[in-house]
């Protein structure tokens, strides 16, 4: 992601182990890491990463589990961590070593475009396609959620209005 991504800003925590980047602008808020490792990742305390309170190891699996990849690691020179165990898609360099299958555009006043070998997977955990290409919804009005079904034409949908 670095090089790739349009953020305005990075924070970084670390010690001698490890490095926790946190993009902003990226986190979706989910919660996921409070909910994982609320001893390093607290919204509480000042700074809210603490990378001193658990192991790097287990630092670097929460962040493996970032949904927005907000969180990312790396491990400083000297660190005595396994980097066999720092490979996973957290990794700030994750993306040199593993290029995107998948692209996802974003279309004027429309839907995402995906291309590339791609599940959509439903809430109940269901595959509900699987292919090449695939319209997904991001103005909220299809009736045929996730995808798209071209109803923001019919509604006169704008990207500047949400």
């Amino acid at each position: 992601m670095p090089g790739t991504e349009r953020v305005g800003c990075v924070k970084e925590y670390g010690n001698n182990d490890i490095t926790v980047h946190w993009f902003p602008e990226l986190c979706a808020h989910p919660g996921t890491c409070l909910r994982l490792l609320p001893e390093v990742f607290n919204l509480k305390q000042r700074p809210w990463v603490n990378v001193n309170s658990a192991a790097p190891e287990k630092i670097i699996s929460a962040i493996d589990k970032c949904p927005s990849g907000a969180l990312r690691y790396s491990l400083p020179e000297g660190s005595k961590v396994d980097p066999g165990v720092a490979g996973g898609v957290g990794n700030i360099n994750f993306e040199k070593s593993n290029p995107a299958a998948v692209k996802i555009r974003v279309s004027t006043n429309g839907p995402l475009l995906v291309e590339g070998p791609a599940v959509v997977i439903g809430i109940d955990g269901q595959a509900l396609k699987e292919g090449g290409r695939t319209a997904l919804c991001r103005c909220g009005l299809s009736k045929n959620s996730p995808f798209c079904d071209g109803t923001h034409r019919k509604e006169g949908w704008k990207v500047d209005e949400i």
